[in-house]
C-alpha cells in the first residue's frame, strides 16, 4: 500500500455566487488554473472570484469521498459547511470515520 499524501477539498465562490468543489495535491497552484481559465469545464463557464474554505485530507481517496459527499449537498448547506465551524469536519468523521482538517486561507502572489 502506497504512502498517503495530502490532498485539498476546496470550495470557490463564482462570479454568480455558485460554489464550486474541487480536490488538489496543491491547492493554491489549482486555484491559480481556475482563475486563468484552465481549470475545471465549470469554472470555465462560471468565473471564480475566491476561495472560500480548504480542508486537508489524507491520501486521494479520502478526498475524493468528501469532495463527492460536499457535492451531493445543496447550496445552503455548503453554506453552512463555510461558516460554522468544524461542521463539515464533524459530519466526514459520522459518516465516513475520516479525519479532515480545515486550514487557513493564505494565498501567497497570485
Amino acid at each position: 500500500m502506497g504512502k498517503k499524501v495530502p490532498y485539498y477539498i476546496y470550495i470557490l465562490r463564482c462570479q454568480d455566487n455558485s460554489l464550486y468543489t474541487g480536490i488538489a495535491r496543491d491547492w493554491e497552484k489549482r486555484y491559480t488554473e481556475h482563475l486563468e481559465g484552465r481549470g475545471a469545464k465549470y469554472t470555465r463557464s462560471h468565473k471564480p472570484i475566491c476561495i472560500e474554505g480548504v480542508w486537508e485530507a489524507f491520501g486521494r481517496a479520502d478526498a475524493s469521498k468528501v469532495e463527492c459527499f460536499v457535492k451531493s449537498f445543496p447550496k445552503n448547506k455548503k453554506e453552512l459547511f463555510l461558516n460554522k465551524d468544524e461542521m463539515l469536519e464533524k459530519e466526514v468523521f459520522q459518516k465516513f470515520q475520516i479525519e479532515i482538517r480545515k486550514e487557513k486561507i493564505i494565498l501567497s502572489e497570485i
